[in-house]
């Protein structure tokens, strides 16, 4: 699948603060649709750089600028000042009140640089009781209902497998920064912009919340199923697990006939109500069926009558899927630091190409004396920076 330099963000400069997951997925997101982005980091580096073996860093902050600065030395905050004075967009994801300490702050920028598009991203917002707590993404899954949601009924709470908050939280951030620079083309001004980790989890919860309100029931966990359907759960095949998935009536029918499952004729079973008040039954019946059947028999047999199933994969597997490699999805590069990497391209696909990643995830201070120049200062002036370590630059 062919790929394309996307310049839909050419021209927008994006300062970038943040660290950790969210903040700097959603801005890797504004990088790939054209934004120059210029990522701040301390000369020490993101504490996050090396997290899970440095596969984030990788991930997130391919397609940005680095710059290393000394944001506690006066000469440091004044080369961040001349970039957000030049800047469209700042994004940050320290505690609350923290970046305010450093004369960086929303109300102190906008000062010198009135059509600032301000983001922060926190655990729990700018705002409320909440607001100095530290908060990660697990802890939003815990705080919203999402993790006493997950899991099965008989054994303890758990985090949804990836860091999903932390991820939608980064890609409702790219959102809001791009609904904020169309309302700007048409007012001319800029603002500020509040996503928290808290909310987005809160949000993905509504659906809960509002059965709550209307059932005075609270939702039950199970597992891999849902209430709203069965059979809808991963069940053990001969040689590993697959998911089936009867959302509709005629789903169910086709499922039963598609292995003769004779024990499942009653009429009543063809009503979705009827299947929920017998879950536990149906459930025990298809997974012993199943467990006679490899997990490429069920999903041919399931594919061929309309019923949505898919193996469980691994990592490897997804790698190795044939409609991802038709797709392709999947971007191949060779990182300096990294060795041979692959990762998904952002998963928007306009005009049948996929926005290009055209640059790797930068050294600590790559860019440091190129961003440096850009801002007018001198040879002598880089030099005097990097002598006092106000500034760093990695070694070429």
């Amino acid at each position: 699948m062919a790929t394309e330099r996307r310049t839909t963000l050419e021209g927008i400069t994006i300062a970038d603060f943040s660290h950790a997951l969210a903040a700097p997925y959603g801005v890797a997101l504004l990088a790939d649709m054209g934004a120059d982005v210029i990522k701040l980091e301390e000369p020490k580096g993101d504490p996050m750089r090396h997290t899970a073996g440095g596969t984030w860093n990788v991930m997130t902050n391919r397609n940005k600028r680095n710059i290393s600065l000394d944001l506690k030395s006066d000469k440091g905050k004044e080369v961040a000042k001349r970039i957000l004075s030049k800047a469209d967009v700042v994004v940050e994801s320290f505690t609350p009140g923290a970046i305010e300490r450093l004369g960086l702050g929303y109300e102190t920028v906008r000062e010198y640089n009135p059509k600032i598009i301000y983001c922060s991203i926190s655990g729990f917002g700018q705002t409320g009781p909440y607001r100095d707590l530290r908060g990660f993404d697990v802890v939003a899954q815990a705080a919203s209902g999402l993790m006493l949601n997950t899991g099965d009924a008989d054994r303890p709470p758990v985090r949804v497998g990836t860091s999903a908050v932390d991820l939608g939280s980064g890609a409702i951030l790219a959102l809001a920064i791009v609904l904020a620079l169309r309302d700007r083309e048409k007012t001319g001004k800029g603002q500020r912009i509040d996503i928290s980790l808290f909310e987005t989890a809160l949000s993905w919860m509504s659906q809960y919340a509002l059965g709550y309100i209307m059932t005075d029931q609270l939702p039950q966990r199970l597992g891999s199923g849902f209430a709203a359907f069965c059979p809808y759960k991963v069940y053990e095949a001969s040689d590993g697990y697959v998911f089936v998935g009867c959302a509709l009536d005629a789903m169910f029918k086709n499922f039963r006939d598609a292995f003769d499952l004779t024990e499942l004729e009653d009429p009543e079973y063809l009503k979705t109500k009827a299947r929920l008040k017998d879950r536990e039954k149906i459930d025990d019946i298809v997974q012993k069926a199943m467990s006679n059947y490899t997990v490429k028999d069920i999903v041919e047999r399931l594919r061929k009558v309309g019923v949505p199933c898919s193996p469980v994969n691994s990592v490897k597997d997804t790698l190795e899927d044939p409609h991802a490699e038709a797709r392709g999805i999947y971007a191949s590069m060779t990182h300096p630091q990294a060795g041979a990497v692959k990762f998904t391209h952002t998963p928007i696909m306009r005009d049948g190409k996929f926005a290009e990643i055209h640059s790797h995830s930068p050294a600590l201070g790559e860019h440091t004396r190129d961003i440096l120049a850009e801002l007018s200062y001198s040879d002598n002036e880089i030099n005097e920076l990097l002598a006092s370590g106000a500034a760093v630059a990695a070694e070429k």
